[in-house]
């Protein structure tokens, strides 16, 4: 017994004084083959219980998208986790910053993909196409997410997208053959929502107001694509003086004092086409021969009615006969600071929402990438700094290039003491953009939507 407890306090005092003797391993060599190997691995993010969202394309921009899969990684039980029940993918598209849509599930989510040999996957194939979610061309960005609780503090998977029109845009005109002139005639689009300016040539010789009403009367080009037959009513008689052109219509106009979206087109077609004239001011109604309180369902018209001066975003219409046309839209504020008009305008132009009314059927002439970095005017003249993406969006198409250049002209060339243009890029002056010369101060082409191409 003795000698046991001698034996056990033999070791404790080994032990103790190995305390304070340093460890160096060369004085330990062990076979290699006694100890097994083995490698400790570092959880990847899955495995570490996190959630994430893939895609399979790597690109942060994507042109004309079509389908796409899209993937959820993290840890859930695929037998019960289902879309609907489980959670919701939910598509969520901005312009500009400005949530303009939302989707759901099967509103643009087409299939699950077989991803069985991986439990932490849910992969899901996705239609993303202009076509199915029924957006106009232009620049978006898309927010890809799940509601599922999992998923919760994970950031939306964002992607920016670009929707280019097919459609061909015909650039402005200053010049016409000789013995020719362009006319501007006013015509609603296919659905009565916008006016449309359009560029018609005639023979100069008849260049007169009955020449320009006549030419109204006969409607738009059918390659146009905007609203069939005659925006007006007949118009028997016509005069001009001081600056007045004096209407004389019948006294029932039939479907143009009835229908309240033609009555209103009819009046506004008149009034900016005639205008339009050099030396026409004002527009009067006689209601035969007389006039009169009301007209045009229940217009006040006793009256003569100016063409609007308030200032206008040019917006793109693209019609089913593969056209682009630029379309104004009036900014309705009575007042608004310049500093605050320039910018206001260049954001609708990139977003087009004017006066808090986001446009739907009609497209952006600006991508959103393109920034106002600061402008400056001297006089009658607007200095736009635009960022270097001006240079390169749109890079493929010359023809959608001339109509963002001609879509800022003419859009803030329409605020009152504005009618010249300068451009530069990262305060520097280019000379040429899309063929064009934009090294000096420009003015907005004379002739808008030409209709003979």
């Amino acid at each position: 017994m003795r000698k046991t407890v001698f034996n056990l306090f033999l070791i404790v005092i080994i032990c103790f004084l190995a305390s304070f003797i340093p460890l160096n391993n060369s004085y330990f060599k062990f076979p290699q083959n006694i100890l097994p190997s083995f490698t400790l691995n570092k959880p990847s993010s899955t495995e570490a219980n996190s959630s994430s969202y893939q895609a399979d394309f790597n690109n942060k921009e994507l042109y004309n998208p079509t389908n796409i899969e899209f993937t959820m990684i993290g840890q859930f039980d695929k037998g019960t986790f289902s879309l609907g029940n489980s959670h919701d993918m939910i598509l969520e598209v901005f312009n500009n910053d400005t949530l303009i849509k939302k989707y759901s599930n099967t509103e643009f989510i087409t299939g699950l993909i077989n991803t069985s040999d991986m439990d932490n996957r849910l992969q899901y194939s996705c239609d993303i196409s202009q076509e199915n979610l029924s957006l106009n061309s232009g620049h978006y960005k898309f927010k890809f997410y799940s509601t599922a609780a999992s998923f919760k503090e994970v950031a939306p998977f964002e992607v920016s997208v670009y929707y280019l029109s097919t459609s061909k845009y015909v650039s402005a005109k200053n010049n016409v053959e000789e013995g020719q002139s362009y006319i501007t005639l006013y015509f609603p689009d296919a659905n009565y929502e916008y006016l449309v300016p359009i560029s018609r040539k005639i023979p100069d010789s008849n260049k007169t107001i009955r020449t320009v009403i006549d030419n109204l009367i006969l409607g738009s080009n059918p390659t146009l694509a905007l609203a069939s037959g005659s925006p007006i009513p007949e118009v028997p008689k016509v005069w001009v003086s001081k600056g007045i052109a004096t209407l004389y219509l019948p006294w029932d106009i039939g479907i143009y004092d009835k229908d309240s979206a033609k009555s209103q087109f009819a009046l506004d077609s008149f009034v900016n086409t005639l205008t339009s004239i050099e030396g026409i001011d004002k527009v009067q109604f006689l209601k035969n021969g007389k006039k009169v309180e009301t007209f045009f369902n229940g217009t006040y018209v006793r009256e003569p009615f100016e063409k609007s001066s308030s200032p206008k975003v040019y917006l793109g219409l693209e019609t089913n006969k593969d056209r682009i046309l630029l379309v104004p839209i009036d900014i309705h504020k009575n007042f608004m600071d310049i500093d605050k008009l320039i910018p206001s305008i260049f954001n609708s132009l990139k977003n087009c929402v004017v006066g808090d009314i986001y446009h739907e059927n009609l497209f952006s002439t600006i991508p959103n990438s393109v920034e106002l970095i600061d402008y400056n005017r001297v006089d009658n003249l607007l200095i736009l700094n635009l960022s270097e993406d001006f240079l390169t969006v749109y890079n493929e198409r010359s023809d959608l290039q001339e109509m963002m250049l001609e879509g800022i002209l003419y859009s803030f060339t329409s605020i009152h003491g504005i009618s010249e243009i300068s451009i530069k890029v990262n305060g520097n002056t280019i000379d040429s953009f899309s063929g064009i010369n934009i090294s000096q101060s420009m003015k907005a082409p004379k002739f808008i939507n030409i209709e003979d191409n």
